[in-house]
């Protein structure tokens, strides 16, 4: 009995966009889009893992082997003090890693409010600033824009600026930021906040939590 043949490599290159640039780049680079595809599916799978909350053992199995893989495939250690059960985190295609957040960084300009709401529909919220370290990290990415809304708002009759965790803004990262006025919120002015007109248009930042693989 004759074996079937092997397919032939220029057929493997043809299957699909990931092999074509394998073929091209040689097989010990991976092509980026490559990458931000299986990140995706990471995310989609580790969704999904988290949910699922009853499962036999042998889905259960499948799902761990699965994500081991795509941890050896996209956590890379940063150091020999790495561990096979230390994790790593992943953001969403297009979105920022720093710490164990997210960050996503609109391209077109919008009001306030519709800022706010995009932020909730991609399940975030605008950015809350922590610290003086979060704001130079967002000042390393924002690439060229000056002006961002942030998740800060006037809450009248208290005459208060107030995250929209709820939380108020700190005087340590406020920096004088001024006094409230009626439809007011903030922006993020390189490394200062500063007040606008929620009306105003602008680009916005979004945060959410990372996923822990």
């Amino acid at each position: 009995m004759v074996a079937a043949a092997s397919p032939a490599p220029s057929s493997l290159c043809q299957k699909d966009r990931c092999q074509k640039e394998r073929c091209s780049l040689g097989e010990a680079r991976e092509p980026r889009h490559c990458v931000h595809r299986a990140r995706a599916g990471a995310l989609r799978l580790g969704g999904a893992f988290q949910m699922k909350q009853q499962t036999n053992g042998t889905e259960n199995r499948t799902y761990l082997e699965t994500v081991s893989h795509l941890k050896q495939f996209l956590c890379k250690p940063l150091d020999n003090r790495a561990t096979e059960h230390s994790g790593c985190r992943l953001c969403p295609q297009n979105w920022f890693l720093h710490g164990n957040k997210c960050y996503w960084i609109s391209e077109e300009n919008r009001t306030w409010h519709e800022s706010e709401k995009d932020c909730r529909a991609k399940l975030s919220d605008m950015l809350v600033i922590e610290d003086q370290d979060e704001v130079a990290f967002i000042q390393s990415i924002v690439e060229g824009a000056h002006l961002l809304w942030i998740g800060l708002t006037a809450t009248l009759p208290e005459r208060k600026w107030t995250w929209v965790n709820g939380t108020p803004l700190d005087d340590k990262i406020s920096q004088g930021i001024g006094p409230v006025e009626a439809d007011s919120c903030g922006q993020l002015n390189e490394n200062r906040i500063v007040p606008e007109a929620c009306s105003a248009v602008a680009r916005w930042i979004c945060k959410t939590d990372s996923l822990l693989i």
